[in-house]
């Protein structure tokens, strides 16, 4: 069998079409060791989520070149120690982006300023922007701790530490 150029040419444009129509994907981006022993001090971070999803194309796929949108975090800080009880404060920032490769990638475009359309949810917001909530958590009741599919377990708690463990509910997801 022959292979003609235009059956060439048709077969590439077939299998970009199908690359560039991929399915939208979340991503979640962890600043801590997953599934390891970690110890932190009072004023510092238990754990720390990245939100992102791909960077849409075009045809509502996701980006060939693996462009990603930011769309929020997730953060625990060890605000305080009394006792067996944790001071926890507690940040789970939404954000929605209208952001595209054609936002994104202008090639011909140099020095333009991009507008895009940002839209956020904070939940546990203050009026003057995102503000912790505070929990108190007494480990001597409870061990675990869950947020945004983010399980803390704390192992040990003292005076101005905490030895504890996290874990990815929607990991494989």
């Amino acid at each position: 069998m022959r292979v003609t150029k235009r059956s060439s040419l048709i077969a590439i444009a077939l299998a970009g079409v199908l690359v560039s129509c991929g399915t939208i994907r979340t991503h979640r981006q962890f600043a801590q060791a997953l599934s390891t022993q970690l110890t932190v001090g009072v004023g510092g971070v238990v754990v720390r989520m990245n939100k992102l999803s791909d960077l849409p194309n075009a045809f509502g796929g996701r980006d060939i070149w693996g462009g990603k949108v930011d769309r929020g975090f997730s953060e625990i800080t060890l605000a305080g120690i009394e006792g067996t009880t944790l001071l926890l404060d507690i940040v789970d920032r939404d954000l929605q982006s209208s952001e595209t490769v054609m936002d994104r990638y202008k090639p011909f475009n140099r020095g333009v300023v991009v507008d895009i359309e940002v839209n956020q949810t904070i939940n546990f917001q203050a009026p003057e922007g995102p503000a912790p909530h505070r929990v108190l958590f007494d480990t001597t009741v409870q061990r675990d701790f869950v947020i945004s599919g983010i399980r803390v377990t704390f192992l040990e708690v003292q005076p101005y530490s905490v030895r504890y463990t996290i874990e990815d509910l929607q990991a494989n997801r």
